[in-house]
């Protein structure tokens, strides 16, 4: 992958990637209150489920009219339903989903560090290694947690959302993405989220202070 340099005619861009719940957007939120921009995959990928996206009647062909809410939005709960169960329709979604997501979000980061070449840009993507999105970003950070954790927090979560999920059904979902132990071999930075945010706190601060000195122009 590409790494940044001393000399730099734009600024950097990171990706931020982990498993479910291992608290990428915690950490994209505390490197953004340092000045960083993000750009969440996440929501590129939530308003191409909207009623008006592009690619509404792929999805209708590929996973039938009842994925569709009276609003004509995709109800995320049960396309979940299908894909978190089954490995071909998870990755006939990919399929459709992950290359307007990829382009989207490069594209907003790209003008976004040439515009300007002090800029820290992250990209909170799930998915970038496995999308093969991981060569477009110059850093690759992955936050880690425990199986046991991820289990725990998403179960939390859902109830947190009014969207209570099963533990099989979490579980479900955590084993549809990359084990965590695997996106660590790609990683030019790792946070490791099982302690306090105090602890999490200081993992970032020594994060951004390296973000800094590779993104200092002379």
């Amino acid at each position: 992958m590409e790494t940044a340099t001393p000399h730099r005619t734009r600024g950097i861009i990171v990706g931020i990637t982990g498993g479910i719940a291992c608290g990428k957007t915690t950490v994209s939120e505390l490197l953004t209150e340092k000045g960083a921009i993000p750009i969440n995959a996440d929501e590129i990928g939530h308003q191409l489920l909207k009623a008006e996206s592009p690619v509404i009647e792929e999805l209708t062909e590929a996973f039938g009219q009842d994925i569709l809410e009276a609003s004509g939005d995709v109800s995320r709960k049960k396309l979940g339903a299908i894909v978190f169960n089954d490995k071909a329709a998870r990755e006939r979604l990919n399929s459709i989903l992950h290359p307007l997501i990829i382009e989207r979000s490069r594209g907003q980061a790209r003008q976004l560090v040439t515009e300007d070449p002090t800029s820290i840009v992250l990209l909170d993507a799930p998915l970038l290694i496995e999308a093969g999105a991981y060569d477009t970003v110059d850093l690759i950070v992955v936050v880690t947690a425990s199986p046991e954790t991820q289990l725990r927090r998403t179960l939390e979560r859902s109830v947190a959302q009014g969207r209570p999920l099963t533990e099989t059904e979490v579980q479900a979902r955590i084993d549809a993405q990359m084990p965590v132990s695997e996106k660590v071999k790609y990683a030019d930075a790792v946070i490791e989220n099982e302690g306090t945010l105090e602890e999490l706190c200081m993992q970032v601060d020594a994060l951004w202070e390296r973000l800094q000195t590779q993104n200092k122009i002379p």
